[in-house]
């Protein structure tokens, strides 16, 4: 029919279901022939989406360079557009390629960028995970202390706009931070508020990985037997929900504390 945005559209979404596979390879070649015919027809917003994908992409196969390039002309679009919702959302992707290249001062600084637009535009939900980004790049820079602020910003938001699922994200993030700094009665406390979440919304998933999580604090503070049997939890779920991964932690987490 010669409808090259239809074509353009169509590549998009095969580029998304091949994402959702995790066949990033495939993806990108999708993705590189919907930036191709976005170019023809001068769609600028399909243009700067396709780059936020192939971005996306990148940073899925660890190759964090590639994917900060494709990030940065997804930004320069969304300004040249005046797309506020789009340059934060390129600010929040470049944010998270720097800390994959361990540079936490420069994702630190595009996480505060995300913030900042996220509060200009009333967007509740980019506050949040401005603030869990934040608080994520802290801990990974492990300045633990800064990283708690942004994760009780996260926390007092989540609340507010009633999101338990961010709740719980929050309360496992201040766990961990807590578990970092070696209080391990207050981690065991935030894990445990994380862990009645998980099983009011029935995410088997977050339950098992909150098991993991009070058992790591546990075997910190070498309560081994309290340990084991959260980390027994842990493996139990994750064989009911067939991850294999979490079997595998699951056992060495038990080796460990016998």
């Amino acid at each position: 029919m010669g409808d090259k945005a239809g074509e353009g559209n169509a590549y998009l979404n095969i580029d998304k279901a091949y994402h959702s596979l995790d066949d990033f390879e495939t993806a990108i070649n999708y993705c590189e022939r919907h930036l191709k015919i976005a170019k023809e027809v001068g769609e600028k917003a399909g243009e700067g989406s396709a780059y936020c994908n192939l971005g996306n992409a990148y940073d899925s196969l660890e190759d964090f360079k590639r994917a900060i390039e494709f990030h940065k002309r997804h930004v320069k679009i969304a300004k040249e557009m005046g797309d506020k919702a789009e340059e934060s959302n390129s600010y929040c992707n470049l944010g998270i390629a720097y800390e994959g290249l361990e540079d936490f001062k420069q994702a630190i600084e595009y996480h505060q960028r995300h913030l900042e637009i996220a509060k200009g535009m009333g967007d509740k939900d980019g506050e949040g995970t401005a603030y869990c980004n934040l608080g994520n790049a802290f801990d990974s820079a492990e300045d633990f202390k800064r990283a708690i602020e942004y994760h009780e910003c996260h926390l007092k938001l989540a609340q507010e706009i009633g999101d338990k699922a961010q709740e719980g994200v929050a309360y496992c993030n201040l766990g961990n931070a807590y578990n970092s700094l070696e209080d391990f009665n207050t981690a065991i406390k935030y894990h445990e508020w994380d862990l009645e979440i998980c099983k009011q919304r029935g995410d088997k998933e977050g339950e098992a990985k909150s098991y993991c999580n009070l058992g790591n604090a546990y075997q910190s503070s070498e309560n081994f037997h309290k340990a084991i049997a959260y980390h027994e939890l842990d493996l139990k779920i994750s064989k009911e929900i067939k991850d294999k991964d979490g079997q595998g932690m699951g056992y060495c987490n038990i080796g460990k504390s016998f």
